[in-house]
């Protein structure tokens, strides 16, 4: 980044004050904006970068992360994969005794050939 003009990284202009740096670019403040929703992203706020552009963290939740088979919900951390299809722990239970899972258990849980999921212990 340069010590000269502050050029805008969304819409090319010059930037006199009040500027925000992200992406590795000087931004108006009202021109940082989510490039989904187009809502302008704090500057305080967790956002990501698609294309070159800011992702506001509503956005990435709702368009890039996966979501659970059950209840459809997005899954941020650890999760139940079985043939691509996630799972929150919580949202799949033991298809014998009816238990949900937790993520402690996660060496104790069985896939059956069938794709039903099982407690280790239960028999």
């Amino acid at each position: 980044m340069s010590d000269g003009p502050k050029i805008c990284g969304a819409c090319n202009k010059s930037i006199a004050n009040h500027w925000v740096i992200g992406l590795d670019k000087f931004w108006h403040q009202d021109c940082f904006c989510c490039g989904l929703c187009s809502r302008v992203v704090d500057a305080k706020e967790t956002f990501y970068e698609k294309d070159g552009k800011p992702v506001c963290h509503r956005c990435q939740t709702k368009n890039f992360v996966e979501k659970c088979a059950v209840c459809q919900d997005p899954i941020i951390g650890t999760r139940l994969i079985y043939s691509d299809i996630h799972y929150h722990y919580t949202c799949k239970n033991c298809k014998k005794c009816g238990q949900p899972f937790q993520e402690a258990e996660h060496d104790k849980i069985k896939i059956l050939e069938n794709g039903d999921f099982v407690h280790d212990s239960v028999r």
